[in-house]
Formats: C-alpha cells, structure tokens, sequence
C-alpha cells in the first residue's frame, strides 16, 4: 500500500509525487475519520528535498533508534529519534530529510481547517502560528497517537465519535504546546443547562444504531466540540463516546432478552464490527459475555 500524504514542492506547490513516505502497513484511509489521517508504514530511507505538506504533519519512530538529519538553513544536523520520539511541522513550514537505513514510522496529518473548529467563536485560532519540534518526547501526543493507530489497525470499530473525541483532543493539545502565542481561552463556560442536555441525550436515544460523530453532539447541543466533550463529561460523568457505548449495550441487551435475534444480528444491528467486538464491549460494560448473559436469562425462566 502507498502512502496517502501528499508531498508539494515547497516553492512551487505543485505535488511531488517522487517523494513517498515508503511501504504503508496500516492506513485510516478507509474510515470517514474528519480531518485527520494516520498511516504505519516502514522504508529504507527517506530523503525529501524542500517539500511541504498542506496539513500539520506528525511523525513518530516506532521502530529501533536511528539518525534523522535536517535541514537548518544550508546546513543539516543530525537527532537520535528513539522509539517514540516525535517530529512535528506545522501545514506548509517547507523540510529537508535524510534518513538512511531502514525505519518504522507512524505518520498523522490534521487539517488545518479544524483548528478553528474547536472554538469557533475566537477567530484568533485561524491566524495561530505554530512552531515546528525536532524529537519531542511529548507523552500526551504519543498516547493520542498511538490510540488512533490502534482504532485504525483494528478496522474503526468504535466509530466516528471516538475517533473524533481523539483528534480533538489532539488538536486541542496541539493549539495549547506547539503554537508561537497561544491567546486562547480554553476555560470552559458554565455548566450545561438540563434542558439542553435532555436534548442531547434524546439525540443520542434516538440515534443508537447509528454512527454518531462529536460534531452532531455539538450541533445539537450547540457548542463547540471542544466545549461540547467537556461539559457533557462534567454533567454526566463519562466522555460522549463512552455513554453511547454503555446506552448501546444495555440496549442490545434488552433486545437479547426478546430471544427474536441472534448474537451476531443484534451485534450488527446495534453498529458493532463483528460479534467478537460486540462481545469484548458487552462484558467490558455488563461483566458478563452475550452468551452467559442469554444463559442466566434461561436459567431464570
């Protein structure tokens, strides 16, 4: 598999298609994911001349430690990325690489455009200038990474709304530690009111069998994700993803308790990848697998 991040000339803007990040193992490129994007991949080397990408570009050794030279002006220096260490480049900051020997990388771009998303209501965030890190050891970026890559390894089967949750907390993170001046207030407004969050969870009530995203919640809510995420988990006491998960499974299990269809149905019905991932959650929540669940049922009757 390619890679899908697509490389300009950092004068010009025209692609470079002769720059590819090597051999990709692992891609999001499949998943209705907004914004952002994650690939594994491996290569021999990687030697990119004055190119850029449009997104902010993320990229962390995951492989042994190994010598990664840049460019500074006209002359390059050398870091030692251990595995784990972070490269960061703001959308459209231009680079020189040169990597020799092979590599394991985990490569993350996120759209520019969701900046300002996460508050819409300070225009600040779409001039925010953002300042590049050479070997970061940033342990919340590699967590955030490292589980979107694992949603992507497994086939996305908790949907949109945790792999929304994530990135906006990464470009949350990103906007709060990598930006030159960052004059934004990420304090949160006043606890939300009931009426609106009835609202919410009617919304979510209404929708369980669907592949519901952080920005329908915060359109119905009429918040921003950032403030939506926040407030919801301060009035309820888990993240969004989190209480759709546990209204699904106590659904499903009512449903199971019917008898009317099979495991796998219900698994189906209730968006789950498979029955081995409808299962997984099912005992993660009720503590007990669909199968013992329906076997007590039996006892009982």
């Amino acid at each position: 598999m390619q890679s899908q991040i697509n490389f300009v000339d950092s004068q010009t803007l025209s692609p470079r298609p002769d720059v590819t990040a090597g051999q990709i193992i692992v891609s999001s490129k499949e998943f209705d994911w907004d914004g952002i994007y994650i690939e594994k991949g491996e290569n021999e080397e990687f030697t990119p001349s004055d190119v850029t990408v449009p997104q902010h570009y993320f990229a962390m050794n995951v492989g042994p430690a190994f010598d990664w030279e840049w460019k500074d002006g006209k002359t390059f220096r050398t870091h030692r990325y251990d595995t784990g260490d972070l490269w960061v480049n703001p959308a459209g900051v231009p680079f020189s690489h040169r990597i020799s020997g092979r590599n394991q990388f985990v490569l993350l771009t996120l759209d520019p455009s969701k900046i300002p998303e996460l508050l819409p209501d300070q225009p600040l965030l779409e001039r925010l200038v953002f300042r590049r890190q050479h070997r970061s050891q940033d342990r919340h970026l590699q967590a955030l990474i490292q589980a979107l890559l694992i949603e992507a390894e497994m086939g996305g089967p908790n949907g949109r709304l945790y792999a929304d949750t994530l990135s906006t907390a990464l470009a949350t993170h990103f906007v709060n530690h990598y930006s030159v001046d960052c004059p934004v207030d990420f304090s949160s407004p006043p606890p939300i009111e009931r009426q609106r969050l009835g609202r919410i969870i009617d919304y979510i009530e209404a929708n369980l069998t669907e592949d519901i995203s952080l920005s329908d919640l915060a359109l119905e809510a009429g918040l921003s994700k950032f403030h939506f995420s926040r407030l919801f988990k301060e009035a309820i006491g888990v993240t969004p993803h989190k209480y759709l998960v546990k209204r699904r499974i106590e659904q499903a299990a009512q449903v199971l308790r019917k008898g009317d269809f099979t495991i796998a149905q219900v698994a189906h019905r209730f968006g789950f990848t498979d029955q081995s991932h409808f299962t997984r959650v099912f005992k993660q929540v009720k503590g007990l697998t669909p199968k013992r669940f329906i076997k007590l049922l039996n006892q009982l009757v």
